[in-house]
This record gives structure tokens, sequence and C-alpha cells, in this order.
């Protein structure tokens, strides 16, 4: 057991899941009448936005306790462009999606964290697209499947009037994830320790599911 890991791993709210009518436990949504995500995503654009350079202290110094290596430089100043196998191979990683990443508003505030190789600036046009989906082949379950074509995080700062930073994003290899954890388990924890000093996230549920 990881004792730093186990200690934000689980800090889950009650409010960040609902029950269906066959009592299951289900995902807040950005989508329909569901307005849970959005009410907390303007609570949180209500307090002050904190430095990045803040946010990548707590975040190494996190991961250095759990005893995971990463970069000590994060910063991505070519977000678009950016090399996954490189990086797998520059850090030893198992998987290249073995990243935590992070992004930004143009004002500052932390949007969202991320985990695996998927950097991006989803934005819906406007907000009747919000709901819109498309047919996705799962190539791991090798079928077609419908998902939203807009995620979370781009909904919830389209919502909210503002734009994403995509002058950089920040990025964290996972090298050595303790045994028995996996790396949405960091993604979980780093969250929940970021949210625990008072860091605002947009999309404040993101990480947790």
């Amino acid at each position: 057991m990881n004792v730093e890991l186990e200690k934000f791993l689980h800090k889950t709210p009650e409010d960040a899941y609902w029950i269906n009518k066959q009592g299951n436990r289900c995902c807040q949504s950005v989508h329909g009448k569901s307005y849970v995500r959005y009410n907390e995503a303007k609570k949180q654009a209500d307090s002050k936005a904190i430095d990045k350079e803040i946010i990548i202290k707590y975040t190494l110094d996190y991961l250095n306790k759990v005893g995971i290596k990463t970069t000590k430089n994060p910063k991505c100043e070519n977000p678009k462009c950016i090399d996954y196998d490189k990086i797998q191979q520059k850090f030893q990683l198992n998987d290249r999606s073995d990243l935590v990443w992070m992004k930004f508003t143009r004002d500052g505030y932390l949007g969202v964290v991320a985990v695996s190789d998927d950097v991006n600036f989803d934005m819906p046009e406007d907000w009747s697209v919000y709901d819109k989906k498309h047919i996705v082949y799962n190539s791991y379950k090798k079928r077609n499947e419908e998902e939203w074509v807009h995620n979370s995080a781009g909904i919830l700062v389209h919502k909210l009037g503002k734009e994403w930073d995509e002058s950089f994003v920040l990025i964290f290899p996972l090298k050595g994830i303790p045994d028995g954890y996996t790396r949405s388990d960091v993604e979980t924890a780093i969250g929940n320790m970021l949210i625990e000093k008072d860091v605002p996230i947009l999309d404040f549920y993101s990480h947790m599911y």
C-alpha cells in the first residue's frame, strides 16, 4: 500500500455521483439538464486562480513523496506537436499513456487534471452542440460506439465564457507507478491533493472518474 496515494485516492465528494432508477451510481454529467458540474465550475471560477508555478511545485513535491519519477520541467510550450513516443522513451515509461497533464485558461485557471496521451484543447463552437454525439470505433472492444463530440472540460470552459491558453500545457511523465495502482489512480490523487491545497479546478470532478 502506498500511504501517500491512499491519502487522496478516496476523497471523492458524494455529489460527484447520482443514483439512477436502477440503483446504480452514475457520474455527474455536463450534458442535458445536469448542472452539478457547471455549478461547481462557477464556484471554482469565483476563487482566485493559483499561479502555475505553485501548481507545478505542489505536483512535483507530491509525486516525489509517492515515489514516482518525473520531469523537473513539466511545461510544454508546443502542445500541438507532442511526441508521446519520444516522451515514453526518454522517461522509460511502461506505456506512452503514463502521463498526467494539465491545461489552463487564458486568465490563468487550471481547467482540468487529466491522464493519458490525449492532450487537447477541445471547445464547442456554441451551446447548440453541447449534446452532440458521433460514432467512434473502439479498437479495444472492436466495435463502433456512440460518444459525445465535446469533452466535459471544453463544455464547462465554454459555458463560463473562458478560452483555453493553447500556448502551453503541463505534462508529468509517471515512471514507477507503485505496484497495485494505475495511472488513473495517480491522476485522481493529484487532483484531490490540489483541491485540498485550495487550487481551483474548473472541471472539478473530471479526475475523479
